[in-house]
Parts: C-alpha cells; sequence; structure tokens
C-alpha cells in the first residue's frame, strides 16, 4: 500500500468486476460517490473490453458524459461519443487469424466501430458451425450483430471468441506461436464459473493502458496522474503502469498482487472507498 497518493487528475474504471455489479447496473453509493469525483474535477474514464454500444448502457445509467476505451483499447471514444483512435487489424494477418482459428474449429466474432458501419457492431462468421455461448452472443446482440464472412470483413478492432476453457487456452496459444509480436491475446475465464471462457484477440501493442495513454493525451493531462481500478488479467497493464494503480477485492490474486492498493469487492460498493481515498488525499 503506497503510505501518500500521487495528485490523482483522471479515474479510470474497468466495468465488469470493478463498476458494474450485475450487466449494466451501478449501485446508488458508486453512482454517488462516482459524481463527486467529478465535481471535484478529477476526470472519470471507463476502460473495458466491452465493445462501445454495451459500454454506453453503463455510462448512461451513471448520467455522466464520460470517454471510453473500449474493446481493451483497440478503440477510444469521446465523451460526445466520436471515436478518437481506432487500431484495426492489416488485412493480411486478419485473413491469417481467420483461418487459424478455423482451422481450429472455432468461430470468430469481429468487433467494429459503429461510426464506420452504421449501426453494425458485430459480425460473427458464418463459415464454422457456432457453438451455444457464441450464439447466445450472437442473439443477445441484436439487432447490431450480422453473419458474414469473417475472412472478407475489414476493419476488425479485435476478434472475439467463446468456447471451453482448454479450448480456448489452446488456441490461444496456437495464435501466440503462429503471430509472434503481431497480436496481443487475452484469456478470461467465466465469471460465473462454468467451464467455458473469453478469448479475445487484438493488434499487437493494444492493451487498456495505451488506450488510456491516447486518452490522457488528448485531454491534456499527464500519465503520472493517473488511478486504474479493475479486477481481471485485461487489467494488469493499465494497474501495473498508472501512477495508482487498485485492485479489487473480487479480483484475481495476479491481479491484487500487481496493484498498490486492493479496496472491497464491486458488489459491496468497492469503488466508494477508492473515491473516498481520492478525495481526502
Amino acid at each position: 500500500m503506497t503510505e501518500r497518493l500521487p495528485e490523482i487528475r483522471l479515474l479510470a474504471l474497468d466495468v465488469d468486476g470493478t463498476l458494474a455489479v450485475r450487466g449494466h447496473e451501478v449501485s446508488r453509493a458508486t453512482r454517488d460517490a462516482l459524481h463527486a469525483v467529478t465535481e471535484a474535477g478529477i476526470v472519470l474514464a471507463i476502460a473495458t473490453g466491452r465493445r462501445y454500444r454495451t459500454t454506453r448502457a453503463v455510462i448512461d445509467a451513471l448520467e455522466l458524459p464520460l470517454s471510453a476505451v473500449c474493446l481493451g483499447g483497440a478503440l477510444v471514444k469521446q465523451h460526445d461519443h466520436q471515436t478518437l483512435h481506432r487500431e484495426t487489424f492489416e488485412a493480411s494477418l486478419h485473413r491469417q487469424i481467420v483461418d487459424e482459428v478455423r482451422r481450429a474449429g472455432q468461430t470468430v466474432i469481429i468487433q467494429q466501430d459503429a461510426d464506420i458501419h452504421g449501426h453494425r457492431d458485430v459480425v460473427v462468421d458464418d463459415a464454422v458451425v457456432w457453438n451455444d455461448r457464441t450464439r447466445a452472443y450472437f442473439d443477445n446482440s441484436q439487432p447490431w450483430a450480422h453473419k458474414g464472412d469473417a475472412a472478407t470483413e475489414g476493419h476488425a478492432l479485435a476478434f472475439s471468441l467463446w468456447g471451453d476453457l482448454d479450448h480456448m487456452a489452446r488456441l490461444q496459444q496456437r495464435v501466440q506461436r503462429q503471430f509472434p509480436l503481431r497480436c496481443a491475446t487475452v484469456l478470461v475465464p467465466d465469471p460465473d464459473g462454468s467451464d467455458q471462457a473469453y478469448l479475445e484477440v487484438l493488434p499487437a501493442a493494444v492493451d487498456k493502458w495505451t488506450g488510456l495513454t491516447r486518452l490522457a493525451t488528448h485531454l491534456g493531462l499527464p500519465l503520472q496522474a493517473i488511478c486504474a481500478v479493475g479486477d481481471a488479467a485485461n487489467d494488469l497493464p493499465m494497474i501495473r503502469q498508472a501512477a495508482w494503480g487498485v485492485a479489487m477485492g473480487n479480483a484475481s490474486p495476479e491481479v491484487q498482487a500487481a496493484a498498490h492498493w486492493v479496496t472491497g469487492r464491486n458488489d459491496e460498493d468497492g469503488l466508494v472507498a477508492v473515491v473516498e481515498r481520492l478525495l481526502a488525499r
């Protein structure tokens, strides 16, 4: 634990397992605390693996105009919903990754920026039979999800895959082995405790911290004044590099070990304690 907090001017929050309790729900106590943060002059931002549309649902619940780093850092949106930055796969690498995933018998879900494609966010590859979790993802993403040929789609910000945890772990290793230094991967076990997992493949050197650095630079805020809060493996880059990295009480042991401080659980208003420390500085 740090004895003295640095001056914080930007507070970046993960969503699932950190800010949200269930789905898009934010508790009243957490909402009130975050309003107090913004009233104190600290910029509040979201840093999530979610796509922007589902991130917007949480932002709307907070009733605050917030910028957001989405899709693990591949997409940065300003508080007015305009795209500040998007990081997409180079065309030949895009096709190679799709081919590799297909050979593994898995289905690629392509995440896109709706600013380019109108209302479309998601394209689900129709070359492989979908598993139940992929089908559920497609159904739950209507009307913004479409079927298509993932190999010929452009502007892919991230490739998402749902499947058995062991299969996803093997596919992660396969992608890392086939495309060293050309892409980044994040494997997230199902938080509900099932044997399923979510695998995300991003362009190389993209993570939540790279997205936050772009946002902070745009806002004219020093990187040494960022507090980042999260609970999962994809939060590690921002927790490790922020001036004050905070792990939730429900975070994995690895994430807690990397943090400067561990707060309470997300379902026990752990963010309120973070805000109290920031405002008491």
